[in-house]
């Protein structure tokens, strides 16, 4: 092979590398900054007004969304990052539900933000709730959490005005570090405790 085939041979081989590169890190980015869906948020609007969480649903329009977090900031309109705005104003609730799954047991803190009411739910076991009206707040319970795969349920409500919910958590050994652990939003993984994606990602 001659000095000029062997440059022409270097050039094709050095181009198919950079493209096969630029292909690699385009597909990586794609892959890393995939969503998973790990909640499935059950939306129901009533026909009629509702004033607290247990109030009973005079049932319009019902749809499902798989959502990443249980991120529905405070706000006039009700909108998630993820999925934008939403058409609901008033007088609907949302059944929220994921699985988590931990190798150990420990500490988990739960905080929740809403406007208005909510319930969380842990393996059937209720463990917060506010089920009246009320402006954005903060509500906040620690509990001891076994190893294992386990069911959350979140219920919420809307009545008229300000709305909004968002959940987040923390890991720790003791109760005092799950307290002064980085919040998670709900829904996020993290290096003790996984939540299980549902098959449906974006």
């Amino acid at each position: 092979m001659d000095i000029g085939n062997s440059i022409r041979l270097d050039k094709r081989h050095a181009l198919l590398l950079f493209v096969f590169t630029i292909w690699a890190w385009i597909g990586f980015n794609i892959y890393s900054h995939a969503t998973v869906n790990t909640i499935k948020a059950t939306i129901v609007q009533s026909m009629k007004p509702i004033r607290s969480l247990d109030d009973n649903i005079f049932q319009g329009k019902k749809e499902a969304l798989y959502i990443e977090s249980l991120n529905f900031p405070k706000g006039n309109k009700f909108y998630h990052p993820h999925h934008g705005f939403l058409h609901y104003k008033k007088n609907f609730k949302i059944f929220f539900d994921t699985y988590m799954e931990t190798t150990k047991d420990q500490y988990i803190d739960f905080v929740i933000y809403s406007d208005d009411g909510f319930r969380l739910v842990v393996d059937k076991k209720t463990v917060l709730e506010f089920t009246k009206d009320r402006p954005f707040k903060k509500s906040e319970k620690i509990i001891r959490l076994k190893s294992g795969k386990h069911h959350l349920h979140i219920k919420y409500f809307q009545g008229y005005g300000q709305l909004g919910i968002a959940g987040y958590y923390s890991v720790g050994k003791s109760i005092q570090s799950a307290k002064n652990s980085k919040k998670i939003l709900i829904g996020k993984s993290c290096d003790d405790l996984r939540f299980l994606p549902l098959g449906n990602s974006n």
